[in-house]
């Protein structure tokens, strides 16, 4: 009883504050209630972080553990696909030009950071390998694979001149595509690859059933609504405009579109 009510307060008390915090915080932007928010989010997830460390006898503690060990590349890669997206093409103020190659740089150094992880050093806990590290590494890379071909086929039927970024993300796309199949067809220190594509194959069918379990949402929330609108009755015929009616809707258009009556 002692174990799961430190559970409690160190683990699942702080992961329910993060959420709730972020919304008290974006909620308003004036006043006390921002700095006491995020603080409080901030706090949170420090005790999520070391939760390995204050509860270790809880098994949700690994995944404290696993953030605190992807905490680094997953920062490095955040900035480095913010500095190469806000030096594109984009309706808003650019980045100086430099910043695109140091967030290349980043960018490269975060996902080698993780690699080195995966055949060198994973995460250990409880002296062995974080199980949530051997659900999420093949779960990012088969998601930023899956998400690569949803930006490619976006730029190329929806976006104008797009081509060269389209390029660059199948560049990309090809590159995670390689770490893949290195990972589920080579051995690390404490991994083996029969393991991986096992862990792979789990992966791939809950991405599966997450996305035919939201088709199918978004057919059935169409449906209701389709249904709705064909009961609704006809609406009433509006009636034409009088000539005094026209002639204030003109005089309207012309104040707001043109300026003003000269």
């Amino acid at each position: 009883m002692e174990d799961f009510l430190q559970a409690a307060l160190l683990f699942w008390l702080p992961l329910i504050c993060l959420p709730f915090g972020t919304v008290l915080a974006l909620s308003r932007k004036e006043g006390r209630r921002p700095v006491i928010s995020w603080s409080v989010v901030f706090l949170a997830f420090i005790m999520i972080l070391f939760s390995w460390v204050t509860v270790p006898a809880s098994d949700s503690s690994a995944g404290g553990h696993l953030l605190l060990s992807i905490i680094g590349p997953t920062i490095l890669m955040g900035l480095g696909c913010f500095m190469i997206i806000f030096t594109g093409k984009i309706p808003v103020r650019r980045l100086p030009e430099p910043a695109r190659p140091v967030g290349l740089l980043s960018l490269i150094l975060g996902v080698s950071w993780l690699v080195m992880m995966h055949f060198s050093s994973p995460p250990i806990w409880r002296h062995q390998v974080n199980p949530y590290w051997l659900v999420w590494w093949p779960t990012f890379l088969l998601s930023v694979i899956l998400l690569s071909s949803f930006v490619i086929g976006a730029l190329l039927m929806v976006g104008e001149n797009r081509r060269k970024e389209a390029s660059l993300m199948v560049v990309f796309g090809l590159l995670f595509l390689g770490l893949l199949l290195a990972v589920i067809n080579m051995d690390g220190t404490f991994t083996t690859a029969e393991e991986m594509r096992s862990h792979l194959w789990l992966v791939s069918a809950d991405i599966l059933g997450t996305v035919i379990g939201t088709l199918i949402a978004v057919v059935i929330v169409a449906t209701v609504v389709t249904k709705y609108e064909k009961s609704l009755p006809e609406p009433n015929t509006v009636l034409e405009l009088t000539a005094e009616e026209k002639e204030l809707l003109l005089t309207h258009l012309g104040n707001n579109l043109e300026g003003g009556n000269k």
